[in-house]
């Protein structure tokens, strides 16, 4: 019954994947270690510029609040409480919350990493909230008093939906604004506030439709020529929300994605500006909406910004983080004494890893204000990220070695599973060979003892000891066979003539060949095939290739020995063998046509024994038909 084939790929697979795992995620796991560095470093750089910015306000408003002061002491007594208004206006805490609001709100470009965000919140002296990054809309104004705010946290008015309306608008219009570098919007985004600019009562989204200004119109500017203004008032588009006109005109045009400066500029000018979305603070009547004033707004989205090609993805992961939103009311900041501030805590370190910066602004022991950085990074992203390609190259590779060693296992497994059904075929024809001469054996031996005549036993003695002899002869093969397969074998280095082996071996063949009456042609050669070799072994290989040629020769058939330098050809008139048993003639124990071998069918291990023998001397031994016979050839 035959082995049922082993399967290798699967369990060879399995540790290929293994391996292949094991070592990309040590490698992603080193390259996450450097991009937690970085981010680190990238944090303590933004803390640092974030902190001085907030430093050099403190100390120059303390700066000018002194400087004030003492310029109060000198007045008189009356103007005293008026000028400790001044005083205050100065630096008010809504001016101070106005100015962290801008600092938390205005810092995300120090961290530019598709993988780390960060949210900044300011407490004041008493570490009560100040300001916090958020989701704003709003404007300012400049004139000669200063500049003036007012920007709204949509958290107060919006709800999440419509948040992510205005967001989804803030992303097109970034996207537009990218591809097309020398139109600036596409969406434009206004508010309706109150008249003592205290509440949001409306915001408006418009999409804004612009045309590129005609060549001779832009000739006739360069000319000098205005033309009737009447006549250009009426043609131009007018904002239908703020009654306003709205051009778009440059020498050149910056690429927001490069920051370059491009050539080619082109002027446009708006020609429609449909309300695509509005919101009305419900908590407004409809007959004050009138009172209030609209103007053009900016909308303020962390990580939705144009000059660092935000996405919609990079906001709403930051927006929907608890950790980056979640400020306490009341600040918690702790220092070991002697500490300036304390390095960077991690509060958590898995998949996402989440710390914090907590710092003062001013003096140590009486600071004014606190500023506490929340991070939030994804480095084992950023890393499989990175490394990509190298799985791609990797699981390529793995593949190929791991097809190569499966290939290999199944050729190893075949040369078992060969050898196996070589070691079966060589146990069975041994036990047939020897299964005859024992038969024999046993059969003379109990005639032996059934019939006691003289004139017999002589007989059944002989028959014995020829099959004895007979069954040495097998077993001396297996010991040849085993030997010439041994690793262990040493042949001996000695020059050897075959012409001179041929004619020993046919002087032990001259009974057979007689018995047989064949015909022995071996003319006179003039030239010797020599070989560097055994001559022991080489003459047993002789020996089975003459053994061959007599048994399977006709009675009264020829033999044809020829030799030269390059080779020896020896040729017996049998009958011609079949193509599946010159293909196979060579093979252990190989069963051919009984009616060519007359011997039950084996041919023995003869031709086996002379083929390996030969090779072992790298020489070839060659079997064909010829006309009349059959042909060995030893070149």
């Amino acid at each position: 019954m035959r082995r049922k084939k082993k399967r290798f790929w699967k369990p060879t697979a399995a540790g290929f994947a293994v391996m292949y795992l094991a070592t990309m995620g040590l490698a992603t796991g080193l390259v996450k270690e450097r991009f937690v560095q970085e981010d680190e470093l990238r944090l303590e750089s933004a803390a640092s510029a974030i902190l001085d910015r907030a430093g050099e306000k403190e100390f120059s408003m303390e700066q000018e609040m002194t400087d004030e002061q003492e310029i109060l002491d000198g007045q008189k007594s009356l103007q005293e409480q008026e000028d400790s208004d001044r005083q205050e206006d100065a630096w008010s805490r809504e001016k101070r919350k106005s100015f962290y609001q801008d600092l938390a709100n205005n810092s995300f470009w120090r961290v530019n990493s598709e993988y780390m965000q960060i949210s900044i919140a300011a407490y004041d002296e008493h570490k009560d909230l100040l300001a916090k990054s958020r989701d704003e809309i709003g404007s300012y104004a400049v004139s000669t008093t200063g500049r003036e705010e007012w920007y709204f946290a949509l958290d107060d008015y919006l709800s999440s939906e419509e948040k992510e309306v205005l967001a989804k608008y803030q992303a097109e219009d970034i996207q537009y604004c990218l591809q097309k570098p020398d139109v600036s919007e596409k969406y434009r985004f206004s508010i309706r506030v109150s008249p003592d600019v205290k509440e949001l009562w409306e915001i408006y989204v418009q999409e804004i439709v612009w045309e590129e200004d005609k060549e001779e119109e832009r000739e006739k500017e360069a000319g000098g020529e205005s033309g009737d203004e009447e006549e250009d008032g009426e043609d131009a588009y007018m904002d239908p929300l703020t009654g306003g006109y709205h051009f778009m005109s440059g020498k050149f045009v910056v690429d927001y994605a490069s920051g370059e400066e491009m050539e080619g500029a082109r002027n446009f000018h708006e020609v429609s500006g449909e309300v695509v979305w509005k919101w009305t603070n419900p908590n407004v009547d409809k007959e004050k909406l009138e009172e209030g004033e609209i103007v053009h707004t900016e909308l303020t989205l962390p990580y939705l910004n144009l000059y660092f090609a935000g996405t919609l993805d990079q906001w709403q992961r930051w927006r929907n983080s608890n950790y980056l939103q979640g400020f306490k009311e009341q600040g918690e900041f702790v220092w070991e004494e002697g500490t300036e501030a304390p390095p960077l805590m991690i509060e958590e370190d898995g998949i996402c890893r989440r710390g914090k910066m907590q710092l003062q602004v001013g003096m140590m022991g009486s600071p004014f204000a606190y500023l506490e950085i929340r991070m939030e990074s994804r480095p084992w992203l950023a890393a499989v990220d990175y490394m990509k390609y190298v799985y791609l190259v990797g699981a390529v590779l793995t593949a190929a070695c791991m097809l190569a060693v499966i290939g290999m296992m199944n050729k190893v497994y075949a040369r078992q599973a060969a050898l196996e059904e070589t070691r079966r075929d060589f146990t069975n024809a041994m036990a047939h060979e020897l299964k005859t001469p024992l038969g024999v054996i046993r059969n003379f031996a109990e005639n032996l003892l059934e019939y006691h005549k003289e004139e017999k036993r002589d007989y059944y003695l002989s028959q014995i000891i020829g099959q004895t002899e007979e069954m040495d002869r097998l077993v001396g093969e297996m010991i040849e066979v085993s030997k010439l397969d041994s690793e262990k074998l040493v042949l001996a280095k000695e020059e050897v003539s075959f012409l001179a082996l041929l004619q020993e071996e046919l002087e032990r063949f001259a009974p057979m060949i007689e018995e047989k009456k064949i015909q022995v042609e071996f003319p006179v050669q003039k030239e010797d095939f020599l070989v560097q070799g055994d001559r022991n072994y080489l003459a047993k290989a002789v020996w089975n290739l003459l053994v061959n040629a007599v048994d399977y020769n006709r009675e009264g058939g020829k033999i044809f020995i020829q030799v030269d330098k390059e080779q020896c050809v020896i040729e017996n008139s049998g009958e011609a063998m079949g193509e599946e048993a010159l293909l196979h003639a060579f093979d252990l124990f190989y069963t051919s046509d009984k009616s060519r071998t007359g011997k039950d069918g084996h041919m023995g291990m003869g031709l086996y024994l002379a083929k390996k023998i030969l090779e072992l001397h790298h020489l070839k031994l060659v079997l064909s038909n010829v006309e009349g016979g059959v042909r060995v050839v030893i070149k």
